[in-house]
């Protein structure tokens, strides 16, 4: 039915249209359901090396769904959601540390826990060198944080990486070996 016109007032045409519109709509929801589950944990991760914040990187991705959601149709291809997805996360993640540098408030760093309940092999010498990690991860500059969010969290190769944030290949790999020279640097200076 549309709006509050009843169905049976409507021609054969209008009727067909909202079935198919109707169609397009479970066909959306299930494909946004389908990106979730697959997805969400890797673009979480992903927000959280960006910003440092559980909860503002939660709300991040949320924020990626729900404009997915709301931007479907203009989709030119549904094979590039998750792209649209990494693409929305790695934006707003950049949002947020914008603001928090203008606001000069500092969050706690708080690292991503998997969906296991902590065991007895989490040791808190693991859990402090992870920490320190992600900690030195954050000073890096944004873009070989970027880089290296992209190439070690997402998995993503030399060529997804560049395409995802619009630099050069060679950027990538000049980015990469800066980010984790840096990082060995900054790793080695703590022990």
């Amino acid at each position: 039915m549309t709006n509050s016109v009843p169905e049976e007032m409507l021609s054969m045409d209008e009727q067909r249209a909202v079935r198919l519109r109707d169609s397009n709509e479970q066909l959306r929801a299930e494909r946004i359901d389908v990106l979730f589950r697959r997805h969400y944990r890797g673009l979480l991760r992903l927000a959280v090396v960006m910003v440092g914040d559980r909860e503002a990187a939660e709300d991040a991705v949320q924020e990626a769904f729900v404009s997915l959601h709301r931007n479907w149709r203009t989709l030119r291809d549904a094979n590039a959601a998750e792209a649209y997805l990494r693409s929305a996360v790695l934006n707003r993640g950049r949002s947020w540390v914008r603001r928090q540098a203008t606001q000069r408030a500092k969050r706690p760093l708080l690292l991503v826990q998997g969906a296991r309940p902590p065991g007895p092999e989490d040791s808190t010498l693991v859990q402090e060198e992870v920490g320190s990690l992600v900690a030195a991860m954050r000073r890096l500059p944004r873009r070989q944080r970027e880089v290296l969010a992209c190439r070690y969290v997402l998995e993503l190769s030399v060529s997804e990486t560049a395409e995802l944030l619009d630099i050069t290949e060679g950027s990538v790999k000049t980015h990469t070996h800066r980010g984790l020279q840096a990082l060995q640097q900054r790793i080695e200076v703590n022990r």
